[in-house]
């Protein structure tokens, strides 16, 4: 489950100035990571008004494309909620889908239900 994912790490950035080895490393955040080794389901969701600079939801196809191995991708793309009451990367704004919280649950437990292995 990949969530509000950091696609972004700008150099001198806050986040960047907070885990500099992660910025070098993988200026791309998650993108830059083992994404192919990867071979369970993943879903990818994201908020399509997260004004947070490190996770936009534009990204979130660049993300399944590295997602090589994975038995299954699937992207949700939410939309709406309630006016933010905290800065953009916070939970309080679209990027912690702030007045949408149950439909995000909702559409993770699906995928896990829809994706979990039963047994015999």
């Amino acid at each position: 489950m990949l969530t509000s994912t950091v696609t972004r790490i700008a150099q001198g950035s806050s986040l960047a100035k907070l885990f500099p080895e992660v910025a070098r490393d993988y200026p791309d955040g998650v993108v830059s990571m083992a994404l192919p080794e990867i071979r369970v389901p993943t879903l990818i969701v994201s908020h399509s008004e997260d004004a947070c600079e490190f996770t936009p939801a534009a990204d979130a196809p660049t993300l399944a494309k590295r997602l090589t191995r994975s038995a299954k991708v699937a992207i949700v793309l939410l939309s709406s909620g309630d006016p933010p009451r905290s800065d953009p990367c916070e939970a309080y704004a679209a990027h912690g889908y702030y007045g949408i919280e149950t439909q995000a649950v909702d559409r993770i437990a699906e995928f896990i239900v829809a994706n979990s292995k039963r047994g015999p």
